[in-house]
């Protein structure tokens, strides 16, 4: 509907079918919303991490949406009680979304709805939460701690969806 996206050489499965829904929903809610919003460029969206920018009332946001994901590749469905936060990217020179991205709002998708963070402010939380001295090579000890798979260059960290309450956020039910 809004973007594009090419496939990732590491998706095997529907990564990028999910990404894509879950960036067309949340532009429909922005919508409603009263936002009009505009995809980003492909630089905007590989390099810059961000999805949309979205603009009401004079003010404008960079918005990176994150989509449901599964614990583990491995894993059959998707969950909603825990998000993956990426600390560098898959590429060498990727610093990630979450410290080299331009998004100003992260929108994680949720069963039931979209919780809206600020990345500034979810930089602070992960910093108080993860124990960056604890690096894991499973996926499902990833939990406040450093997950790299094996053969990349990525960091991941995984929290509570719940965490994200801690932090002024906003919640767009689908």
């Amino acid at each position: 509907m809004f973007t594009k996206n090419a496939r990732n050489r590491y998706d095997k499965k529907d990564s990028l079918e999910l990404g894509q829904k879950a960036e067309d929903q949340f532009a429909r809610l922005a919508l409603k919303q009263g936002f009009t919003i505009v995809a980003s460029t492909r630089r905007g969206n590989i390099d810059e991490h961000f999805d949309y920018v979205m603009e009401r009332d004079g003010k404008s946001f960079k918005v990176d949406v994150k989509s449901l994901k599964r614990l583990t590749r491995r894993d059959g469905g998707t969950q909603s009680a825990y998000v993956w936060i990426e600390l560098h990217g898959v590429r060498v020179d990727d610093q990630g979304w979450l410290y080299a991205g331009r998004a100003d709002l992260i929108a994680f998708e949720l069963a039931k709805s979209f919780r809206i963070v600020d990345r500034l402010e979810l930089i602070a939380l992960v910093e108080s939460l993860v124990d960056f001295d604890a690096q894991v090579s499973s996926p499902k000890d990833a939990l406040y701690k450093v997950y790299s798979r094996k053969s990349r260059p990525d960091l991941l960290t995984m929290i509570r969806a719940e965490d994200l309450k801690s932090i002024r956020h906003g919640e767009w039910h689908k």
